[in-house]
């Protein structure tokens, strides 16, 4: 199986491809209008989300969201995966389950993107915007 056209999010990589950012360093250089490769891998976003103050949490989602609107990086054709430790809930708000300290922790990963991803197959969603 190959990368879909957009915001690939997976439980397990579906490619391999030639370049990998920590989430934090991935949305760094699209806010300082850094160019990205045909095809990204992107780790750790639950990692990122988790750390935040879980009263911030909605707030931060907002602003990840606004940095991939403002940078317009979808810029011709573009695959890039969030790959995740944890299971894609497609529930009211698309998100992603992770356990930490033995408590299940529900993190908004669909509102980062301006249309709900959709399901692809189990671990695997798609989101265009």
């Amino acid at each position: 199986m190959t990368l879909n056209a957009g915001y690939n999010l997976v439980t397990d990589r579906v490619e391999e491809t030639e370049e990998e950012l920590p989430a934090l360093a991935f949305f760094r250089q699209l806010a300082s209008d850094g160019t990205l490769p045909p095809r990204l891998t992107v780790t750790r976003l639950e990692d990122l989300l988790y750390e935040t103050d879980e009263n911030e949490r909605d707030e931060a989602v907002r602003e990840l969201r606004d940095v991939l609107r403002r940078s317009g990086s979808f810029r011709g054709p573009k695959a890039i995966q969030f790959v995740f430790d944890g299971d894609l809930v497609d529930d009211d708000v698309f998100s992603v389950r992770i356990e930490r300290g033995g408590n299940a922790t529900y993190l908004p990963i669909g509102n980062l993107f301006v249309e709900e991803p959709r399901v692809v197959e189990a671990g695997h969603a798609v989101a265009r915007k």
